[in-house]
This record gives structure tokens, sequence and C-alpha cells, in this order.
């Protein structure tokens, strides 16, 4: 199998891509902790680096080419933001992912990257015996239930097909891996991702168990992953390659691994029956946790120990409360899930005695209590935007106050830092939720919820992702680089750039006037940034279908009218007043916020005007060339 390090600042994000790629690959994961990364760092022979680029990386777009360049290994960056990830992205040996992705998405680009690296067989049979060791307690209770360990432990010593089926994250890859290195008398191993495979692929895996038979030991083994997503043209394809490969290289040994029933799908006739009839001549089920109450407080006891000894922990003691929470989780994400649930509670907390309060589901809460001490943040490298003064803040666990009332005791930091270090922050958890609003199509019939579901948190992440970018964006901003700009031209560019969003609300945009203006003096990119977001603003507040008419007068003066829907959001208005009306929990006032500050670093000016009683109108004054 092929090797890949995860090198990333966020214990949630190393735990969620080891959790989609583990199946596949054969993953290691790794911590800089604060320090920038090196090209030792990556010593390890490793067919794909994953790298995830935090802010205080200090890493832009070029020094990531050239940090590529002198790696032996295809690598794959995880960015925050799409704006970062266009300038590294498209090259060779080289992608990118903005987060939040989905599963699919990261297990193509890997695919890519990996796609012309050839893999070099295994031979199983010559694993070291702590390796064994390792391996065999997945097909022990309490990783299986007693009567599926039983079978497993007789099923390993055979060398018909086996079919290793369950629900997703039940560990089927474990399991494989186990009988593939415990089994006694077989030979190396070459791995099929039933998913995704061409004529060239398959000519590749003829060639490696060509190889095998050259290697000590019997049948070699050929490891078929993923079989339930074989395709219905794969599935003839597959099967004439198993009869082909047996001609020529007399008999293999096959494991295989699924999710789901598919016995079932065979008899509704959505699976060819031959196939599987070759490949599940024994099957082993694996089922889902929350079908394995009783087994929890064994299963916890066995995980725990195994993640204490290797963070050099003291053997962790659950309480009752604890254990009665663990047994009483539904485990969507099975094994997968608890083994990632413990490993968070182990690092962040230690062994000893673990309660109920101390288990860490999520990252959404600070994982040490606040105290009065300052602490200041990461400082990036210089960039672009150094030079610029931004406002200042004086951060505390506690609170964050204006530099203006601290005691000085601690550094200032940077608004634009602040955000950036905010957004990172922020994303990270999306990735999880994404992963797991993705995989959760996988987990109910109801096909009407999956589809809702689905929608709904897709879209909610959709805008968090948004407005992420938005202060991504602004914080790269650096001083406004003055010049001539058409104000009509580019409020029409802006607006046409939105229009989903307006067809979305079944709003229009009607423009009054000759819809052109004066030319205005102003930076053009911070321009469409804040044009774009007052628009997007206006068009979330305007009442459904209705109309919002902009009117691009003389002397760069501009006046956006619209209906509001009523109390459905707070106005714009309070966002443009003295600042003593509390803020919107929504996300439309960090908008037009922002919009605002660096519309008026540019020497405008942002007014709203309530005249008219039904309406709301927006009044831009720009600087005139």
């Amino acid at each position: 199998m092929k090797r890949i390090l995860i090198i990333d600042e966020s214990e949630v994000i190393r735990e969620t891509l080891a959790l989609i790629l583990g199946r596949e690959f054969i993953v290691s994961k790794r911590s800089l902790g604060g320090q920038p990364f090196r090209v030792a760092d990556a010593h390890d022979e490793i067919d794909l680096l994953i790298l995830g680029v935090a802010p205080h990386l200090g890493l832009d777009g070029a020094n990531l080419a050239r940090l590529a360049a002198q790696l032996p290994c295809a690598v794959l960056f995880i960015c925050d933001s799409k704006v970062a990830a266009r300038r590294i992205d498209g090259r060779e040996r080289i992608a990118c992912l903005t987060k939040p992705f989905n599963p699919y998405e990261l297990q193509a680009r890997v695919g890519q990257l990996l796609a012309g690296r050839a893999e070099l067989p295994r031979p199983a049979r010559y694993a070291s015996t702590e390796r064994a060791k390792s391996l065999s307690r997945y097909l022990e209770y309490p990783y299986l239930t007693r009567s599926a360990a039983s079978l497993a432990q007789r099923f390993a010593a055979t060398r018909l097909p086996v079919l290793i089926a369950g629900d997703v994250g039940c560990g089927q890859e474990h399991v494989v891996r186990a009988f593939e290195n415990v089994g006694r008398n077989f030979g190396a191993a070459v791995s099929i991702d039933a998913r995704e495979f061409n004529a060239d692929d398959l000519a590749q895996k003829s060639v490696e168990l060509a190889q095998c038979r050259l290697l000590p030991g019997s049948a070699p083994i050929l490891l078929i992953e993923n079989l339930d997503k074989c395709p219905a043209a794969g599935q003839w394809r597959l099967l004439s390659f198993l009869r082909d490969q047996e001609d020529v290289n007399g008999s293999l040994r096959y494991l295989t691994t699924a999710s789901g029933d598919l016995l079932e799908r065979v008899y509704r006739g959505d699976f060819l029956d031959a196939l599987y009839y070759k490949l599940a001549t024994l099957t082993l089920k694996l089922p889902p946790l929350r079908q394995r109450a009783e087994d929890i407080p064994a299963l916890v006891q066995s995980i725990a120990g195994s993640y204490a000894a290797a963070l050099d922990l003291v053997e962790p003691i659950f309480s009752p409360q604890a254990m009665a929470r663990l047994r009483n989780y539904l485990w969507f994400g099975n094994h997968k899930e608890l083994e990632t649930v413990i490993a968070r509670t182990l690092t962040l907390h230690g062994g000893g005695a673990i309660d109920a309060a101390d288990l860490m589901f999520d990252f959404g809460a600070d994982a040490a209590p606040a105290t009065a001490e300052p602490f200041t943040l990461a400082q990036s490298e210089p960039h672009e935007a150094a030079a610029v003064t931004y406002p200042t803040l004086q951060v505390y666990s506690g609170q964050a106050t204006s530099s203006a009332s601290a005691n000085g005791s601690a550094k200032p930091v940077e608004l634009s830092i602040v955000i950036h270090e905010l957004a990172h922050e922020l994303k990270n958890p999306m990735v999880t939720i994404k992963t797991f609003a993705q995989l959760l199509g996988d987990r109910y019939d109801d096909e009407n919820f999956r589809a809702r579901f689905q929608e709904i948190v897709g879209g909610d992440i959709e805008r968090m992702d948004d407005l992420l970018e938005v202060m991504i964006e602004f914080a790269d901003f650096a001083q406004p680089k003055c010049s001539q700009v058409a104000l009509g031209e580019k409020l029409r560019f802006v607006a046409k750039e939105i229009q989903a969003e307006s067809t979305k609300r079944q709003t229009r945009f009607e423009w009054k006037g000759n819809g052109n203006g004066d030319d205005v003096r102003v930076d053009e990119s911070q321009l469409t940034y804040v044009l774009r977001n007052i628009l997007s603003a206006i068009v979330a507040q305007a009442k459904l279908g209705s109309e919002i008419d902009i009117d691009v007068g003389r002397h760069g003066s501009t006046a956006i009218t619209y209906l509001r829907e009523g109390a459905r959001v707070a106005s714009i208005t309070q966002y443009l007043s003295d600042g003593t009306a509390a803020p919107n929990e929504g996300i439309l006032p960090l908008r037009i916020l922002l919009a605002k500050q660096l519309f008026e670093r540019n020497g405008g000016r942002m007014v709203m005007d309530q005249s008219d009683p039904e309406k709301d109108i927006l009044r831009l004054e720009f600087p005139i060339g």
C-alpha cells in the first residue's frame, strides 16, 4: 500500500484525514508544534505529503512551489483561502484543497497525485512479530464481537475468499490488514480500489501479481476494497480480470471489504451475482457500535490503553458517568469515531481519572479553562500588507479590549492577524462537520431525510465558508493603491457576479438614470470587495421578489434603494450608526462592517437614508478623480 504523511497543526484535521484515507493507505500523522516546516520533516519514505498551510507558517504560493520541488514525493496542501489555493494549484506533483472539503474531493485529489507512483507489493508473511501481534487485536474481542472474533480466527487460516462487510467506520480496513499479516503461508499483497479503476490500472495490477509470484510465499493476496462502490460496468471488468489472473498466475487469495449488505443488492439485481459469490465464499459481518452497547466499556478500555501507551500516559480510568455517556452515544462513525474521541480526550486531558465532562466529542469548546493572564498570537512572516497600519487589539484569554485600555503587559496584535487566526480556527471543525455530513448519506434509509439534511447542513457550511473568505480577503488588503475607476461599469460587473444570489431571492437590479456616473479614484480591487459585500448584504435583506434600484449619480454619489424583508434580519442601518446598537448574530453585520472600514480607508462615506418610511436607501459617496 502507498504511504501518506499528514502534517497539520490541528488534531481535528489530522484525525479526519486519517479517517477518510486510512482505509486505502498507510497513514502517519505529525504536528510541527508551531515550528516552520522543513524538508527534513518529511524524511520518511512516503508517496504523498499532506501539509496544512497555517497562517503562522508564512508560506506563500511561490515558496510552496519551491518547497514541493525539493521533496521526493507528491504534495497536497490544505489551505484556508481559495485565493491562496489558486496560486499554487495546477502544477505538476502539487495540488491544493481549500477548507472545508468533502471526502470525495479529497480522495479524488489524492488519487490523482498518486496515480503516477507505482506501488510495490509487500510480502505479508514476513511482517515483524511485533507488527503481527499489534494487528492480531483487530481479530479479537473486544474490537470484534465474540462471535465475529471466533469466525475471524478461523477465516484467517484459510485460503478461501473472505468478504469483510459492515457499516462505514466499523474497521474493515483494520481487519483486512490483520488477515493479510497474521495468516500463515500466504504471499505478498496487491490492492485494488473497486470504486474507480480502468484498463491501465488492471494492467499494472497484473504486473504486480506476476512480481508477487517471484517472491517467497504461497498464493499472492489480492485486496479488493470498497466492493460496494464498484459501478456496474466495473463489476464485469473486475470479474473478467480475476478469471484471467487465475489462468495466468494460478490460485489467488481474495480479501474484500464492503459497506452495506451486498447480498441484498444481488437479490435485487443491483450487483453482479457471479462476482459476489466469487469473493464472498466466507463472509465476516461487522455490526455497528449502536448494536454493541454491552461491548463499549471493554472496547473503550482497549483503545484507551493503546493510546495511553503511545502517548506515554498513566492508565486512563473512566468514571461510571463517562462510560455511560460513551455507551449511550449513537456513534455514527462507529470504531473510527470512538477512536477519535478517545484520542482527543487523552491528548488534551492526559491519563488518570476521566469524567463525562472531560470527553472531547468535538473542539467546539475551549480545551482548557480561561485564565486572566494575557497571551499573544504567533506572528506570521512578513507579507505584502506588513507595512499597513491596522486597528490593534490587546488580546487576553478571557476577553479582548482595546489597546488604550490594556495595561501594556501584552503585545498588541494586528486585526488582520486576529482575523486570519479566527478564520483558520473556524475552518478546521468545518472540515469534520462537512465530512460527516457527506458520510451521513450512507447512514440513513430515508432518502428525503438524507437530501434535506445535506441541503441544510451543506448550505450552512457554504455560507460560513463564504464569510470566512470575506474575512481572509479583508485581512490581506494593503494600503489602497488608487487609480481612476469607472463606477457605473464596476457596479454592473459586481451585480452580475452575484446574479445567482439575486435569482435565489427572486430580486432584480433596476438601473436608474444613465447608470454610468463619474470616474472615482479608489483602489479597484478594494472597491470590488466593498461593492460585492454591500450588494450581497442588500440582496439578503431585500424583500422576496422585489426590485433593488441603483442610481449612479454625478460627483461620485450612488444611491441603492430597496424594500426590506421586515424583521427577517436586522437592518443594515444599525451597522452604520454610532455603534451603540447591539450587533446582529447573523453574518451580515461583519460583511457590512468590513466593507464600511475598507470604504472609508479609500476616502469614501456610507450613509443610510431613512426618509422614506417604506424603503431603505443606502447612499455611497466616492472620492472623484
